[in-house]
C-alpha cells in the first residue's frame, strides 16, 4: 500500500521493531564491540546503530564520522551473549549490516545482523573481524535439535516454521501426538539462532486449547514459551521463539557414500512445492535430502505390478538440505509414488510411514483431484513489465487536469491561513503547471518535513497512449498501473468509485480505446486493485457517514462510533478517526471494508475457510461484479491486489475463481513482501511482487555491494525454492517501485550498479518490471520523492540516452531467446564479490557473469558440462570469444556481460547442440 504518509516503505516499517528479548547469562566482565558504517548513498546526515541491547532506540546509539573518512563509528561495552542490530540512516534507513557472521530474519521481510560475544574485542561492519572470531569459535558440522509441543488440547496437524525452513507452513510437521500427548520433530542445523513457531491446522486454535507454556496468534501460530531460549518481535503483535543451537545439541557428521541416510527433517508433506501439477499432464515432484548426505534420489511409480524409476536432478540448496527434482508425465487416475534415496551401496525409501529400507512400508499417492493444475499465463512468463504511475508519466490532455472543484477538495484545495498545515487533519491540493518541478515533491512550504503528497501534475491515460509506441521500442509486453479509479489522492490507493476512471485521467470510454490500441501493439494491461480499504470519499462511506445504520452501506465498515464529528469531512480540529471506525493502519481517509459480519479486523483476516465466516454478501458481489466489469467490458489483463493480506483468504478464492472464469489467462500477482508460500497456489494468487527473493537481495548485493556472491546466491534459491517452479515464472521482479526509493539514488547515482540489476533482471528466471523513468536514470528519495513526474527531457543528457540504448539491448536480447524467459538456471560461480550462471533451453545457452565488487576480477568456468570448444558471442561488447575446456572471463569493477554460447564443431564452426545436464553449482565434496 503506498499511503501519502510514506507508511508502507519497509525502511519505515523496520521502525515498529519492538523490543526483542534474548535470553543473556549475566556477565562480570563486557566486550567492546566497536561498529564502524561506511554509507553506500548520499545525503548521510546521521547513523546509529540499534539492536537488542538498547531497545531498538534508534538515539541510543549515535555514531560518528571523527575522521572524516566517510566511515561512521562508535565503541560500546555490552554484556556476553548475542545481540542483533542494525545501522539506521538518517533517522529512518534501517540497513542490515552485510558484513555480519551470522543473520536472522527479521518481522518485515528483511534481516537482522546478529553478534555472539564472548571475551575478545569485536569490530562489526566496515573492516569486521566478527565473522573470523565467529569461525574460529564455531565447530563445523550438524547438531540434532528436538523441537516438542506439548498443547492442552490435541488432535489436530502441527507444523514447524521458522528461519531454517524459511517459515514455508507444512514444510516441516511434527509427529504425534504419542500416549503423553506431545508432537515432536527432530532437525539436524548448523550452529546458530534460529526463530520459529509451531503452526497448529485448527481453525478454532486459542489460548486454551494451547495451554499457559504457549502463546497463539493468528492462524494457529503459536510461541513456544516453554522450550524457547529467548524471543524475538513478529511484527504482527506477538513474539517468535528463538531457539540457540550450540554444544548442548549432539553433533552429527554428515558424509556421502557411507551408506547412512539421515532421516531427522526429511519428509514429503506433499505441498505445493514437493508435487506440483503444472498442467498437460506434467507434474513435478521436490524431494530434499541433508546437504552432502545421499549420492542420489530417484522418483518411483508404480502402475499395477510396473515399477517406473526416474532419476531426479540436484536443483538447488538451502542452509539445511539439498533439493532435488523431476518432472514426469502422469496417467489419469491414481499413481503410488515413493523416493528412494542412493547413497554407497544402500537404498533408502522415503515413503508415508517416513524413511526406512523398504518400499512397501506405505506409498504416497496423486491424483489430479488432490492435486489440481496450476496454470500461470505464459505471457507473463514471456513479458516484460513496466509499471506507470499514471499521475506522473505524461500530461497528454491538459484539459482534464484538476481543478479540484469535486465536493471532496471543498476545504481542502486552499493554502492554509496560518502558514503550515497540521496534516493530522489538514490537507492542501493543488496543480504545479511546471511538469519538470519535481523539487514540489520535497519543498512543501506548508508541512513540517516540505514533502508533498498533495501536488499534481496532470499525468493522465492520453498521455501514456502518446507513448505506447516509446514504451514499444523499449521491449514493454505489460504496463502495470498504479490505481486509475477515481480518488481524492494522486496515488489513487483510495478508491471514491470503483468503476469509474479518475475524471482527471480520463473516461472509461477512453480507456477502453487506450487498452485496444495497446494490444495493437503487443502490450498488455494490469490493473491495481486495492480491496482491503477504499476511500472516506466513497459514496458508499459517505451514505453510511450520513445516514448511520439506516444506510444499506452501513455493514460494509466497521463502524465503531457513529455519528461522526460536527462538520465531516472537514473537521476544523484534531480527531481520531481510528476511534469511530475501523481504517487502515488509523488513517481516517482509508476506510477498511469489512468482509466478515462476524468477526472484526484483524481477526477476520485469519479466517481460512469461509464455512468460518459470516461473509458480507453485497460486498463482496460488489468488488466480484466490479473486478469483472474490468476484464471483460474494459478488456485488462490482470490484477496487482494491493495489501492482500489484510483480507480474509477465503475472499481471495472467490476472486480467483470469478477472475479465471471471465479470463482463463489473466494474471493475479499480490503484494506480499515476504515469503508468501501460502498465497501462491491453485485457487489464490499467480505470483507476488518479488520483493524478498528479488528486489532485496539485487539491491543488497549488485546495489550497495554488501554481502558475497554465495549469500547472493542462497537468497535466490530461496525463492525458487519455496515457490512451484511455474509461478517462479512469473513472479513479478522489480527493483524498484512507487514504495521504495528509486535504484539509482539508493546507489548514490551508480549507473554502473543500474546497469548491473538491469542485466541480472533481464536474464534472470521470471518477469522483469522498469520502473518508469528507470531507463533513462531518473531518482527519488523515499515517497513522494520516488514518484516524480517522468523526465522526459532525457535526450539532453548523453549517458540517459546511452542508458535508454542499454535497457533496449537488454529488453531485445531477452524476446530473442526463450532460454532467457523461462529455460533452465544453473549457477557456475558464486565466490567473493563475482556471480556467473547460465540459462538454457530450446537449444539456446546463455552465459551471465556479474561484479558486485570495486575490484577487477576473473571469474573461471568449467566447460566439461557443455561438451566441448565453445564460441561465447559478447552481446553487450559486441564481441566473441572462443572457449576451450575452462573459460576465463575478465570483468571489469562493477560490470557485467552477456555471452551467448555455441558449440564448435571439429573445424571450429558452430554445431548443433543440446544445453547440458543440470548439476550443482559447485560439487558437493564427497567428505573423506
Amino acid at each position: 500500500m503506498k499511503r501519502n504518509r510514506c507508511l508502507r516503505p519497509r525502511a519505515w516499517r523496520a521502525v515498529l521493531l519492538a523490543t526483542v528479548l534474548v535470553l543473556m547469562a549475566p556477565a562480570a566482565w563486557a566486550t567492546k564491540v566497536t561498529f564502524r558504517y561506511q554509507p553506500v548513498i548520499g545525503g548521510v546526515q546521521s547513523v546509529s546503530v540499534a539492536g537488542t541491547f538498547n531497545n531498538w532506540d534508534v538515539k541510543a546509539g549515535p555514531m560518528t564520522d571523527a575522521e572524516k573518512d566517510g566511515v561512521w563509528e562508535t565503541s560500546l561495552d555490552l554484556p556476553p551473549g548475542r545481540i542483533e542490530y542494525k545501522f539506521v540512516v538518517n533517522g529512518t534507513e534501517w540497513l542490515t549490516d552485510e558484513d555480519a557472521a551470522e543473520f536472522v530474519s527479521d518481522p518485515y521481510g528483511g534481516r537482522n545482523s546478529v553478534l555472539t560475544l564472548k571475551d575478545r574485542p569485536v569490530i562489526a561492519g566496515h573492516g569486521s573481524n566478527a565473522a573470523r572470531l565467529q569461525a574460529a569459535a564455531t565447530p563445523a558440522g550438524l547438531h540434532r535439535v528436538t523441537f516438542e509441543f506439548h498443547p492442552k488440547v490435541t488432535g489436530a496437524k502441527v507444523s514447524l516454521a521458522g528461519t531454517f525452513n524459511d517459515w514455508t507452513v507444512g514444510k516441516t510437521f511434527l509427529t504425534g501426538p504419542d500416549a503423553a500427548g506431545v508432537y515432536r520433530t527432530t532437525l539436524l542445523l548448523p550452529a546458530g539462532a534460529y526463530q520459529y513457531k509451531f503452526v497448529v491446522d485448527d481453525a478454532g486454535w486459542n489460548q486454551e486449547k494451547a495451554g499457559p507454556d504457549y502463546a497463539t496468534g493468528g492462524g494457529g501460530w503459536t510461541q513456544d514459551k516453554i522450550g524457547q531460549d529467548g524471543q524475538a518481535d513478529d511484527g504482527n503483535g506477538g513474539m517468535n521463539s528463538v531457539r540457540n543451537v550450540d554444544d548442548r545439541f549432539p553433533r552429527i557428521e554428515v558424509r556421502r557414500g557411507d551408506g547412512e541416510v539421515f532421516s531427522e527433517g526429511i519428509g514429503h508433506a506433499q505441498g505445493g512445492n514437493e508435487v506440483n501439477n503444472r498442467g498437460g499432464g506434467r507434474v513435478e515432484f521436490t524431494a530434499r535430502a541433508h546437504a552432502d548426505d545421499v549420492e542420489g534420489v530417484d522418483l518411483v511409480r508404480y502402475q499395477g505390478a510396473k515399477e517406473t524409476v526416474t532419476p531426479m536432478r540436484w536443483t538447488n540448496r538451502d542452509k539445511v538440505y539439498d533439493y532435488y527434482r523431476a518432472e514426469v508425465a502422469m496417467p489419469a487416475g491414481e499413481t503410488p509414488y515413493v523416493f528412494r534415496y542412493r547413497d554407497g551401496a544402500k537404498r533408502w525409501y522415503l515413503t508415508s510411514a517416513g524413511l526406512g529400507t523398504s518400499a512397501d512400508q506405505g506409498r504416497f499417492t496423486f491424483t489430479v483431484s488432490r492435486f489440481p493444475a496450476f496454470v500461470t499465463p505464459d505471457w507473463v512468463k514471456n513479458g516484460i513489465f513496466y509499471q506507470i504511475y499514471p499521475e506522473r508519466f505524461r500530461n497528454g490532455n491538459p484539459a482534464n487536469d484538476p481543478d479540484f472543484t469535486e465536493w471532496y477538495y471543498q476545504g481542502r484545495n486552499q493554502p492554509p491561513a496560518s502558514g503550515k498545515l497540521n496534516t493530522d487533519y489538514q490537507e492542501y491540493y493543488h496543480l504545479d503547471r511546471d511538469w519538470n518541478h519535481w523539487q514540489a515533491l520535497t519543498g512543501n512550504p506548508y508541512t513540517q518535513d516540505g514533502r508533498d503528497w498533495m501536488v499534481y501534475y496532470g499525468g493522465d491515460i492520453e498521455g501514456v497512449r502518446q507513448k505506447l509506441d516509446y514504451l514499444k521500442e523499449l521491449g514493454i509486453t505489460v504496463i502495470y498501473f498504479n490505481p486509475l479509479f477515481q480518488a481524492k489522492s494522486a496515488h489513487k490507493y483510495d478508491a471514491a468509485d470503483y468503476s469509474k476512471i479518475d475524471p482527471h485521467f480520463g473516461t472509461n470510454e477512453e480507456f477502453a480505446v487506450f487498452v485496444k490500441e495497446a494490444k495493437a501493439k503487443g502490450i498488455r494491461i494490469v490493473l491495481d486493485i486495492v480491496y482491503n480499504h477504499c476511500g472516506n470519499t466513497s459514496l458508499m462511506f459517505k451514505d453510511a457517514v450520513e445516514k448511520g445504520d439506516r444506510s444499506p452501506y452501513y455493514t460494509w465498515f466497521e463502524f465503531k462510533r457513529w455519528p461522526l464529528p460536527e462538520g465531516w469531512p472537514n473537521v476544523d480540529r484534531p480527531w481520531k478517526p481510528a476511534d469511530y471506525y475501523q481504517c487502515w493502519w488509523g488513517f481516517g481517509d482509508l476506510p477498511a471494508l469489512n468482509f466478515d459480519l462476524a468477526h472484526t479486523r484483524p481477526q477476520e483476516a485469519t479466517i481460512q475457510d469461509i464455512k468460518d465466516a459470516q461473509p458480507n454478501i453485497a460486498l463482496i458481489n460488489y468488488l466480484l461484479d466490479t473486478t469483472e466489469y474490468w476484464l471483460k467490458v474494459a478488456d485488462a489483463d490482470g490484477v496487482r491486489l494491493d495489501v492482500p493480506n489484510e483480507v480474509p483468504r477465503w475472499f481471495w478464492k472467490l476472486f480467483n475463481e470469478r477472475v479465471k472464469k471471465v479470463k482463463p489467462d489473466a494474471y493475479i500477482v499480490g503484494e506480499l513482501w515476504g515469503n508468501a508460500t501460502d498465497w501462491v497456489k491453485p485457487g489464490v494468487f499467480d505470483a507476488v511482487m518479488n520483493y524478498a527473493f528479488f528486489r532485496d537481495p539485487v539491491t543488497r548485493f549488485l546495489g550497495q555491494g554488501q554481502g558475497t556472491a554465495a549469500e547472493f546466491d542462497g537468497s535466490l534459491a530461496q525463492g525458487r525454492l519455496a515457490y512451484p517452479s511455474q509461478a517462479v515464472e512469473a513472479q513479478m521482479n522489480l527493483i524498484d517501485s512507487h514504495d521504495t526509493p528509486r535504484f539509482l539514488t539508493q546507489v548514490n547515482g551508480n549507473v554502473k550498479r543500474l546497469k548491473l540489476a538491469a542485466l541480472f533482471a533481464m536474464t534472470y528466471v521470471g518477469a522483469p518490471q522498469i520502473y518508469y523513468g528507470d531507463e533513462v536514470g531518473m531518482e527519488g528519495g523515499k515517497d513522494p520523492d520516488c514518484r516524480r513526474p517522468f523526465y522526459w527531457d532525457y535526450a539532453k543528457d548523453a549517458w540517459r540516452v546511452e542508458l535508454l540504448d542499454y535497457y533496449k539491448t537488454l529488453t531485445t536480447t531477452r524476446h530473442s531467446s526463450a532460454a532467457l524467459r523461462t529455460g533452465e538456471f544453473r549457477t557456475v560461480h558464486a565466490q567473493g564479490k563475482a556471480y556467473a550462471y547460465v540459462r538454457s533451453g530450446g537449444g539456446d545457452q546463455w552465459l551471465v557473469a556479474l561484479n558486485a565488487g570495486k575490484e577487477a576480477v576473473e571469474v573461471p568456468v568449467d566447460l566439461a558440462a557443455f561438451g566441448g570448444k565453445l564460441k561465447a558471442a559478447d552481446v553487450l561488447a559486441g564481441t566473441s570469444e572462443t572457449w576451450d575446456r575452462t573459460a576465463r572471463i575478465a570483468l571489469a569493477p562493477e560490470s557485467g556481460r552477456l555471452f551467448k554460447l555455441a558449440k564448435l564443431g571439429s573445424a571450429g564452426t558452430p554445431a548443433t547442440h543440446r544445453a547440458p545436464a543440470a548439476k550443482p553449482a559447485v560439487k558437493p565434496a564427497t567428505k573423506k
